[in-house]
């Protein structure tokens, strides 16, 4: 099958989605199709890349470039594509554009939402009717269970299903590393406000007050926020016990990952948490948000713990910190047993969605 992937953002702009469109295509490409990627975002490419890729869009600032609908429609000719997978946060001109073509190129689409609308469903649900999103021949979808739901309400009860992010857990699996010292607490994250850094934060600081000597944390990333925070730490005195590292390569996040002991995900509005992920396919137990995309993956009790809030955040690392062997059982558990969303299972999803939107454009046909 040959399909193109429409997305905004992509390499060389470093973020969750633009990295997983890249392994989603390069994973489909691997068991035999022909992929491609189809973004607005401006290069360079990179010498060696996984997948072609064609950018589109007048000269501008950023990934957000207006692309007409007939030069859209061109490069899907001229490539033949046979599916289409666009891929939306919220504000993504071009992806948006792909779908609403759907009905005229006559090319089976998925659109996979990427992230969370609790926010901005009246105004998700108000460019929704304005358009007539609902009424498109596209099959829809979600990176989770708590990013459909607000996509079902913003599209007035359309169906949309779970299309997850994928993983590859024998590559964040690394040798247990012996522990000496505190126990260590790790986040990986943008520095940015959706992301919470500041609050998980202040949370960290509440546990050293509380256990003096006895945590450490580590929160990798970059992003607007990294000043003011180490301007936080420095205030508070605690620049011993609470690390920034800035952002780091992958095959030092997994190092990282192996010599600590707890993963704390304080986003309430987190569409997925790939970081997260793999910090569990690393071995790590788990503290995130109660309905966040986190909960797919991490059962309460058995692979981490789901908190509702901040105060339940710091009550439950502090439980743990006197719980070794809790938190021990735990990470045994999550070593032991692989995570349901690896690639074999996203892939196997993929291919059902696809031909699902097949169907659609069936019926159209048939109308």
């Amino acid at each position: 099958m040959r399909i193109a992937h429409v997305t905004d953002v992509y390499l060389p702009r470093l973020g969750g989605v633009e990295l997983q469109v890249r392994d989603l295509a390069t994973r489909q490409a691997s068991a035999g199709h022909t992929t491609f990627v189809v973004t607005a975002t401006p290069g360079p490419d990179p010498d060696d890349p996984p997948v072609p890729v064609v950018r589109l869009g007048a000269p501008g600032v950023g990934p957000y470039r207006a692309v007409r609908d007939h030069e859209l429609c061109r490069v899907l000719r001229e490539h033949r594509a046979e599916a289409m997978h666009v891929h939306v946060s919220a504000f993504s001109p071009l992806a948006w554009s792909a779908a609403r073509l759907a009905g005229l190129h006559g090319v089976p689409t998925v659109v996979s939402v990427h992230s969370m609308w609790h926010d901005v469903i009246p105004v998700m649900r108000w460019y929704a009717r304005r358009r007539g999103a609902a009424r498109w021949p596209v099959d829809w979808a979600a990176v989770s269970t708590a990013a459909a739901a607000a996509v079902r309400d913003a599209l007035d009860g359309t169906p949309v299903a779970v299309l997850p992010n994928g993983i590859d857990p024998a590559a964040w699996l690394a040798p247990p590393v012996p522990r000496d010292g505190p126990p260590t607490v790790v986040s990986v994250m943008r520095m940015v406000r959706r992301k919470r850094p500041r609050p998980l934060l202040h949370a960290l600081f509440a546990l050293h007050h509380a256990h003096p000597g006895r945590v450490r944390a580590v929160l990798v990333g970059d992003g607007p926020l990294l000043p003011r925070l180490r301007a936080d730490i420095a205030a508070a005195g605690l620049t011993a016990g609470v690390r920034l590292t800035g952002a780091l390569p992958r095959h030092e996040i997994r190092a990282l990952l192996a010599a600590a002991d707890l993963y704390v995900a304080p986003a309430h509005r987190e569409s997925f948490g790939i970081a997260a992920l793999e910090a569990r396919c690393a071995g790590l137990p788990v503290v995130a948000r109660r309905g966040s995309g986190v909960a797919d993956f991490i059962e309460h009790g058995v692979d981490g713990w789901l908190v509702g809030s901040d105060a339940e955040l710091v009550s439950t690392v502090s439980g743990l910190l006197a719980s070794p062997g809790l938190l021990a059982d735990v990470a045994g558990h999550n070593r032991a047993v692989v995570p349901h969303l690896h690639w074999d299972a996203v892939l196997a999803a993929a291919e059902t969605r696809y031909a699902a939107a097949a169907r659609l454009q069936d019926a159209l046909v048939r109308a």
